[in-house]
């Protein structure tokens, strides 16, 4: 992936999330660390091996709305960083994440 032609700009977002995932019939539920945000998705750094293509749940604060469950696939993997792409966002949920963003810090491409 061409980090430089990233569909949405990517803004500073450090927060704890949770990630949920499911393997056969066994339910997982693994602490992250978000490190950005884009209206498409965030990186994060987990500890726990992910996999590339699995859909996943993340749980992540949002401001006002508390803590949001926002379905998510794996896209990306370097070492323990992650990228998570959004598969559905409600239109609440899609509002505030352009209010995190708002006034944010943004992240050079390629970093």
């Amino acid at each position: 992936m061409n980090f430089d032609t990233r569909i949405a700009a990517r803004y500073l977002f450090e927060s704890r999330i949770l990630i949920r995932f499911c393997r056969g019939k066994q339910k997982f539920a693994v602490p992250g660390w978000a490190r950005d945000l884009s209206e498409n998705g965030l990186s994060a750094f987990v500890a726990e091996n992910l996999v590339v293509g699995e859909l996943v749940t993340l749980e992540i604060p949002l401001g006002t709305l508390g803590r949001q469950h926002i379905a998510a696939k794996v896209v990306r993997q370097v070492g323990t960083q992650y990228g998570f792409q959004f598969t559905a966002l409600s239109a609440e949920q899609r509002l505030g994440i352009y209010a995190a963003l708002k006034g944010g810090q943004q992240v050079k491409p390629g970093t």
